[in-house]
């Protein structure tokens, strides 16, 4: 668990965070890679808390900065940063997507990584993860609640031939209504491998902490419907590990969908107020 330079693209470095996993007895190592992307919040704590869960499951968790190139801008000096590189995922390019794919590279080379690598974005981040489930290089993609195109056919160009993808969205989060559904639509017409849940009480941003410890924290909850479901994140977390286990261990480094290509996708389910998130709970609300 460190801070670190990685090589960027065109020669650069970029400031990343590294979190490797302990070996044990049944997973000593090498371990498959996952890139991190964060959300407009930057690389923060609470993202590399992310980055730190991953590792503690056996993956190799890299969290590039895709706002800095030497790690000094901070504050309100971010905020051109962060207007720039939500259109970026808009657009599908731009040199944020550069820095990700350098840090595919980068953790794939790692002598401890198995040269498999996945992705998981959240807000911001889950919208990159998106694109890039798309994109060769990368065998599987966590989607937390991201930016989606406004066009159903866009989606469907985004996720043909695309690597599998476990997405989580929150039933009341009123940027992404009916995210959940749409995604699982679009993954099904691919025919990609896919688990998507829908959390019928959680807000937007429901896995991570930012909102729990920022003192704009009230103020994005009830403006914004921005906010932490202990419950939801838990269990979405538990799918996640779940996914990746299945998909990015063993996984050949290669193409997007090399990892149970023509596998069916599995079917969505949307857990309601209230519900266990145990596995026989998630295996009855699956539909």
């Amino acid at each position: 668990m460190t801070t670190t330079s990685v090589p960027g693209p065109g020669g650069t470095t970029m400031p990343a965070y590294l979190s490797t996993p302990v070996p044990t007895a049944d997973r000593p190592g090498p371990w498959p890679g996952v890139v991190v992307v964060h959300d407009a919040f930057g690389m923060s704590d609470d993202m590399r808390d992310q980055a730190d869960w991953l590792a503690a499951a056996g993956y190799v968790a890299l969290l590039p900065d895709l706002y800095s190139k030497d790690g000094r801008t901070q504050g309100w000096g971010r905020v051109p940063c962060v207007s720039r590189t939500l259109q970026q995922v808009t657009r599908g390019q731009g040199p944020a997507f550069a820095r990700l794919e350098a840090a595919r590279v980068a953790v794939a080379a790692r002598e401890e990584c198995t040269g498999a690598v996945g992705v998981i974005g959240f807000c911001m981040g889950g919208g990159f993860a998106l694109v890039l489930a798309g994109r060769p290089g990368w065998s599987a993609s966590s989607v937390n609640y991201g930016i989606l195109p406004d066009d159903d056919a866009d989606l469907d160009a985004l996720v043909a031939g695309a690597c599998p993808v476990v997405a989580s969205f929150g039933g009341a989060d009123p940027i992404l209504r009916g995210g959940a559904a749409r995604v699982e639509t679009a993954l099904e017409r691919a025919g990609v491998p896919h688990d998507v849940r829908e959390y019928g009480g959680a807000q937007h941003g429901f896995v991570t902490r930012t909102t729990q410890v920022s003192p704009l924290g009230p103020v994005l909850s009830r403006v914004m419907g921005v906010s932490h479901d202990h419950e939801a994140s838990a269990d979405a977390r538990r799918r996640i590990l779940a996914f990746f286990d299945e998909h990015l261990r063993g996984a050949t480094p290669g193409g997007a969908g090399d990892a149970g290509a023509g596998t069916a996708g599995a079917p969505v389910g949307r857990a309601s107020d209230g519900e266990a998130t145990g596995s026989q709970a998630t295996a009855d609300r699956r539909r």
